[in-house]
């Protein structure tokens, strides 16, 4: 009997203090010591401050671009043959920017979508106006590689394709 009053004690303690542990207030604000829940359908691994323009202001994810291909919409690499060789988008197919500049346009509907990126900002920005004057409706300036992994695409570099 002794023994059990013993332990009860002991768990009455131990359950007071992690109590009142819990109760006392932390010097980190609530927002630091708890991960905010992200919204329904919002990834929590885009970091929105460093994508393009464009894909701030559609909220476009690269899983996005990637199922909107699947259904018929396309991928351009507008940079250098040897940087496309490096590593672009799997889904991505090269149209370089030297050859929007000779006026030679894909072979689309122009109402297709189209998602582009390029070295830097600047060069996929041209490319997309090209676009546009040519009279493609839907064309979505990507910005360069690290714009387009900043919104959770995956450069596959010229080593691990193939394998």
């Amino acid at each position: 009997m002794k023994k059990s009053r013993m332990i009860l004690l002991v768990l009455v303690l131990v359950a007071g203090f992690v109590g009142f542990q819990q109760m006392k207030p932390s010097s980190q604000p609530e927002e630091k010591r708890m991960p905010r829940r992200p919204l329904v359908g919002v990834e929590p691994n885009i970091k929105w401050s460093e994508a393009s323009q464009d894909a701030q202001t559609y909220q476009i994810r690269f899983d996005q671009v990637e199922a909107a291909v699947k259904s018929g919409a396309k991928c351009y690499d507008v940079r250098s043959f040897i940087e496309y060789q490096l590593g672009h988008v799997e889904i991505a197919e090269h149209y370089p920017l030297t050859t929007l500049g000779k006026q030679e346009f894909p072979t689309l509907v122009h109402d297709v979508p189209i998602y582009l990126y390029g070295s830097d900002s600047v060069s996929s920005a041209q490319a997309a106006q090209l676009l546009r004057d040519e009279g493609f409706q839907y064309v979505y300036d990507l910005g360069s590689v690290d714009q387009i992994k900043a919104i959770g695409a995956t450069i596959q570099e010229w080593w691990s394709f193939g394998g």
